[in-house]
């Protein structure tokens, strides 16, 4: 299903053509991929609906047991200013955070590991002046809990050949597992009824 549906994307469109970026390399398209369960959009399916395009499909989605779950990664400070820091150093530095938002690809792909294994994916990163941190959104397993502290590999493998990523080296940047909307205002003070408040 995955090969027909980029068959038909064809070359020009955005998600064909972009460049992905980050610490996860995958020979498989769909490892870059996440559904409505995954992101907690899964209210906006029109499940009333007799049928539907793709229904089929979806129902199979809603009941798999490999989801994953939408979180908002807090990147740690000291880890970050280490990262930043390497690049008023001698040697090779770490993949430069550019602010206020370091992305460098089309798309990003972030490993976020537990000791040896991947347990999630960081994918849209940006520094918040509220927060005064950086955050990123992504997708985790559904054994990771709020407040588990687990660690991004940032940057690229040794052997990127991106024109957009200077020469450096992979960081390993602590993260906390928050909850998506980060901001407590946002999660309890938006309309009634939306995505935000409905992950409360």
């Amino acid at each position: 299903m995955m090969a027909d549906y980029r068959d038909w994307l064809g070359t020009e469109m955005y998600e064909a053509a972009g460049a992905i970026g980050g610490s996860f390399v995958s020979d498989n398209i769909e490892d870059y991929y996440v559904n409505p369960f995954e992101l907690g959009y899964d209210f906006y399916i029109g499940w009333k609906k007799d049928d539907f395009i793709g229904k089929d499909a979806l129902l199979k989605m809603k009941e798999s047991k490999t989801n994953r779950k939408k979180v908002t990664f807090e990147w740690n400070k000291e880890d970050v200013l280490k990262v930043i820091a390497s690049a008023f150093e001698d040697g090779i530095p770490y993949k430069w955070i550019d602010f206020p938002q370091p992305n460098y690809a089309s798309s990003s792909a972030d490993m976020v590991m537990h000791g040896d294994k991947m347990v999630g994916m960081s994918m849209f990163n940006g520094y918040s002046y509220n927060e005064r941190c950086v955050l990123s959104l992504g997708v985790v397993d559904q054994s990771v809990e709020i407040g588990d502290i687990l660690t991004m590999r940032w940057g690229e493998s040794d052997d990127t050949a991106k024109t957009s990523a200077e020469q450096h080296k992979q960081a390993e940047i602590r993260v906390r597992v928050s909850q998506t909307p980060y901001s407590n205002e946002a999660r309890s003070s938006y309309a009634e009824n939306s995505w935000r408040t409905k992950a409360i």
